[in-house]
């Protein structure tokens, strides 16, 4: 037994057969590219392997991956950035607990690689049209107009253009998008081997694998943690997964539960369970460590797996399960909100036996009760009723039935399947109250919902909301028993 494989055995990992098909995380990124030989991509959370950090673990769905930062290896940051940052050059972003304000060189270079020659010719077909997925190098870079035997476009950074650089190459402008993951730029050289840190980052690696090793020529870096909250460690710590409907009752959630629990999103809208399937170990963080540990976990997926099949949908599910309890913390599902009735009505089953699509009555028809079937095999996961409470409380009456499609240059007044501004109220408190149940602090209150008079003026209100009986919905907001009404 060599060295690595007696370190994965005592650190609990399980070595991977030494090819790449034994890794689903690590995908050919080009079929060629800078290098010739082509380039690879994974990702995963950071952990320790030497006192230097040239090498370190990724840990991801395949489990352990050795990266070793080659000589040369570009270390970047991958963060939003604030618009105009780029042409002021200086970029303010957060590593952990610090704040950074980088000043960054008088000239920035953007860089994007082609896939291969067809998708040359069809940028080129297309008049060199705004093209995204580049990134930025603080170093310099050639001018280059792309060519098969160089497939990349590069040039120094001008301006910012809407959600593009102006990028100059020669004597010609073009515009190349810099946002990647998530919607965040890629700033390559602006961090170093030194900021490259365990368990409070996710590494976003390019490069090659050789052998079990994946030798890296960038990494970039972002922080796993939402920013949002600092951590007070005489409190719990609350892991909220969702896609954009938790998004809109995030600020009622953390309103109900403000100096009660650390609570954490993580970085990006979490989508369908297949996204939860591959970003799952991601999310979760290192939380086998002192500190970074989850208390309560509460998840959804819902509105993306729309026209996805029972059999998928529930093996999915599974996974995203076996995951979620390893953390040993407490789990909630989040039944998926309705879908209005300003969407199309339902029709059967589609091809494949795949659910219906975004149109009325999909979740209450399918969703949710595939993934109820999966959480009656695990008794120990607590529901929290989102789509009960919004079919059955007056207040929603409004939007359920009219909000709906905004079809091309239209924008229906009663919005869409969100559940924006007062509408994410009561569901926010509603898993607030479910998340200290489960926690055994039934006893505790709430924090107050903060609302004023102005926020509840019945002539102050939107049209989804502009019904609205003032007395009811306060009390919806601010009686336990209501919002327990909807559990399972």
């Amino acid at each position: 037994m060599n060295f690595r494989i007696l370190f994965f055995f005592l650190i609990g990992c399980t070595v991977q057969q030494s090819n790449i098909s034994a890794y689903t995380t690590i995908k050919e990124e080009r079929s060629y590219a800078d290098p010739p030989t082509g380039s690879w991509v994974t990702n995963g959370v950071i952990t320790p392997l030497d006192q230097e950090m040239r090498n370190f673990y990724i840990r991801n769905a395949d489990g352990a991956i050795e990266v070793l930062l080659g000589r040369n290896a570009k270390v970047g940051l991958q963060s939003r950035v604030q618009r105009g940052g780029f042409e002021a050059r200086r970029v303010e972003f957060e590593m952990g607990d610090k704040q950074f304000s980088y000043k960054s060189p008088k000239n920035l270079y953007v860089k994007r690689t082609f896939k291969d020659a067809d998708a040359i010719r069809k940028w080129e077909e297309r008049d060199r049209r705004p093209i995204m997925d580049g990134k930025l190098y603080v170093g310099p870079i050639s001018d280059q107009i792309p060519t098969p035997g160089k497939p990349w476009i590069a040039g120094k950074f001008i301006r910012e253009n809407g959600r593009f650089m102006d990028v100059q190459i020669g004597e010609e402008v073009f515009q190349i998008g810099t946002q990647g993951h998530d919607g965040q730029h890629r700033i390559m050289g602006l961090l170093s081997q030194k900021d490259i840190k365990p368990f409070v980052q996710q590494a976003f690696v390019h490069g090659k694998m050789e052998g079990d090793v994946f030798h890296a020529s960038e990494v970039c870096l972002r922080m796993l943690e939402d920013s949002k909250t600092k951590d007070d460690p005489t409190l719990g710590r609350y892991l909220l997964i969702g896609d954009s409907i938790s998004g809109n009752y995030d600020k009622a959630l953390r309103t109900a539960l403000k100096g009660k629990l650390n609570i954490y999103h993580p970085p990006t809208n979490c989508g369908p369970v297949r996204k939860g399937v591959e970003n799952i170990v991601q999310w979760l963080g290192a939380y086998d460590q002192p500190g970074l540990g989850w208390d309560v976990i509460s998840f959804n997926f819902g509105q993306w797996d729309s026209a996805n099949t029972k059999a998928r949908y529930q093996e999915d599910l599974e996974k995203v399960i076996t995951e979620l309890k390893k953390t040993k913390a407490k789990l909630i599902f989040v039944t998926t909100t309705p879908i209005p009735g300003g969407y199309p009505r339902p029709g059967k089953l589609g091809p494949d036996n795949k659910a219906t699509g975004r149109v009325q009555k999909t979740m209450e028809r399918f969703i949710n009760p595939w993934a109820l079937e999966v959480m009656s095999r695990h008794p120990e996961i607590e529901i929290c009723d989102q789509h009960a409470l919004i079919s059955n409380e007056k207040f929603y009456a409004t939007w359920l039935k009219k909000a709906g499609f905004h079809k091309k240059g239209e924008n229906n007044p009663y919005g869409d399947l969100h559940i924006g501004g007062l509408l994410g109220e009561p569901v926010g408190r509603q898993l607030a109250r479910k998340v200290l149940d489960v926690l055994g602090r039934e006893e505790e209150p709430l924090c107050s919902h903060g609302l004023v008079s102005n926020d509840l003026d019945p002539k102050r209100q939107r049209s989804a909301t502009k019904d609205i009986d003032v007395d009811d919905f306060s009390d919806l907001l601010e009686s336990d028993q209501r919002l327990r009404n909807y559990r399972r």
